[in-house]
């Protein structure tokens, strides 16, 4: 793993951690990268916040781990986005 990135698992019961970057200010929400759980039949069930949407299954928390430090590089690689414009439409026609 890049020594950019500093990934730590934090417990939250036996069974799910967060998984934060704490090469982000302790007080910026995007400190917390995703939500993992110890699936029942084995594996790992990722729930992304600050990188990426939605949800993952991974069956090693190495994988795990390798796409997350993907999805932050590619967080920062983007910089800040512009919005995109939003088209003018005219007005309707009674």
């Amino acid at each position: 793993m890049p020594r950019e990135h500093h990934l730590v698992l934090m417990p939250l019961d036996d069974r799910s951690w967060r998984l934060c970057d704490r090469s982000v200010p302790h007080h910026d929400p995007r400190r917390v990268v995703a939500y993992v759980e110890l699936a029942p039949s084995g594996g790992y069930e990722v729930t992304w916040v600050s990188v990426g949407f939605g949800s993952a299954r991974y069956s090693s928390l190495e994988g795990l781990l390798h796409a997350a430090v993907k999805l932050i590089s590619s967080r920062r690689s983007s910089g800040a986005l512009k919005p995109q414009p939003i088209p003018h439409r005219p007005p309707a026609h009674a």
